[in-house]
């Protein structure tokens, strides 16, 4: 699979009578995006903002984060499962609008689940050195749901984490509407000549490099793969390159990750830039899901040691994600890997509360090797926005969102991310 992703790098946006891209500027035609947007009745209205680096804004209630694409030359087309048919992707030519992102934003609706819901960027301030979002040109959709969509007896959560049917139908809405609009602008680049263009394709290389392998644990926050949302206790194999072209869609539950994030995955755009130089990539497994007895938990860490290696796997880098119940599918898978001679690196969350506390309610003495990927419970006080966008109240624990807030880093969308598009480093002391 050989792709090529062209680069158009976005300077401005600005709002015009019609939707197109001059020179390095994006106009776009608000009432355009709006009626996109309205033919799913599952809306009754939607504002289209702008928002930029540096303003004294503040956007609360982010449920997805999207980068603007649009497939040139291939088979498929972007958002495979949403905006076009669910065909595998990978292949051909992208072009992205670099410096641009389309943020979905929009308070709970009834029956709706609020556990680590809350995502928030700040444009400027301390927020903003900390959310690589407060660094782009954002469209921020704001949604207003259509109430007939819930009717009586809705509004009860059937499902700790998914919330009740009703709930979960919109919520799917509003990613569909976030991606038909990132997928409208990024039509805008289909005849421009891009600023760079960048190959990603795993080519047969030196058999003497070490052949790695990437395992993304996906659990609580499953994610849309080709239209589907679907738990993977036995793993699913992709290739990196149906990242880039949108085929694994976040679902908007979780503290960590955005579609923007797996499209841009910088851990995957690094193990291919790597690959036939210092090492052979071998692929991508996604894993993971709502494992809740000792069975399911062997069944599903001996399916990822098993399919890492069927791909002849020296060695694997682990994407891993939460600390609660999944921690045990992810460290037993870690525990297989390394016995079948897999040498494996975990980049993982900080879930602990301080020095005292590691975070982890289960580990193996095989996960010896670990990066971690910042703290998702420290806490950071984030000053007065003039302007609020997405509603006044924060969720989770109820709070006014206009003034000063004093909230754990996960608050902050993308803060903390395993796949490395984040803002934070590690210091080593």
């Amino acid at each position: 699979m050989r792709l090529e992703v062209g680069t158009i790098q976005i300077r401005d946006v600005e709002i015009g009578r019609a939707t197109a891209l001059t020179d390095h500027t994006l106009v776009i035609d608000r009432e355009e995006l709006r009626t996109l947007v309205l033919e799913d009745s599952h809306f009754a209205d939607v504002q289209v903002h702008l928002v930029k680096p540096g303003e004294s804004v503040r956007v609360i209630h982010v449920l997805d984060v999207v980068e603007p694409r649009w497939k040139v030359a291939g088979p498929g087309g972007v958002f495979p499962g949403f905006v076009s048919p669910a065909l595998t992707v990978g292949e051909g030519r992208t072009h992205r609008l670099a410096g641009v992102a389309v943020a979905e934003v929009g308070a709970p609706v009834p029956g709706e689940s609020t556990v680590f819901r809350q995502r928030l960027i700040d444009m400027a301030g301390p927020g903003a050195e900390l959310s690589p979002f407060a660094q782009t040109l954002n469209v921020a959709l704001e949604f207003t749901p259509n109430m007939a969509c819930f009717p009586p007896g809705s509004e009860q959560i059937k499902d700790f984490l998914t919330g009740g049917p009703e709930s979960h139908e919109y919520n799917r809405a509003v990613l569909t509407a976030g991606l038909k609009v990132a997928a409208r602008l990024g039509r805008t680049a289909r005849e421009a000549t891009p600023d760079d263009v960048e190959t990603f394709e795993l080519a047969p290389c030196d058999p003497a490099l070490p052949r790695v392998v990437c395992l993304l644990q996906e659990v609580t926050a499953t994610p849309f793969l080709y239209g589907v949302h679907v738990s993977l206790p036995l793993g699913a194999l992709l290739h990196p390159n149906e990242f880039f072209d949108g085929a694994v869609v976040r679902w908007n539950r979780g503290y960590v990750g955005s579609t923007y994030g797996e499209q841009n995955h910088p851990v995957l755009v690094e193990l291919c830039r790597r690959h036939g130089r210092d090492l052979n990539f071998v692929g991508c497994i996604v894993f993971g899901g709502t494992t809740v007895s000792s069975a399911e938990k062997e069944a599903s860490s001996s399916a990822v040691a098993k399919m890492a290696r069927v791909l002849g796997a020296d060695a694997a880098l682990v994407i891993g994600l939460n600390g609660s119940n999944h921690a045990v599918d992810l460290m037993l898978s870690i525990q297989k890997c390394e016995r079948a001679g897999i040498k494996t690196t975990l980049v993982y969350n900080d879930v602990g509360e301080g020095p005292d506390d590691p975070g982890f309610i289960f580990a193996v003495p095989e996960a010896d090797a670990i990066v971690s990927a910042g703290s998702r419970v420290q806490k950071v006080t984030l000053p007065r926005m003039a302007r609020l966008i997405g509603g006044e109240h924060l969720v989770d624990p109820y709070m006014d969102a206009r003034g000063e807030l004093t909230v754990p880093m996960r608050y902050l969308c993308c803060s903390v991310d395993t796949t490395a598009n984040t803002r934070q480093t590690v210091r080593f002391e």
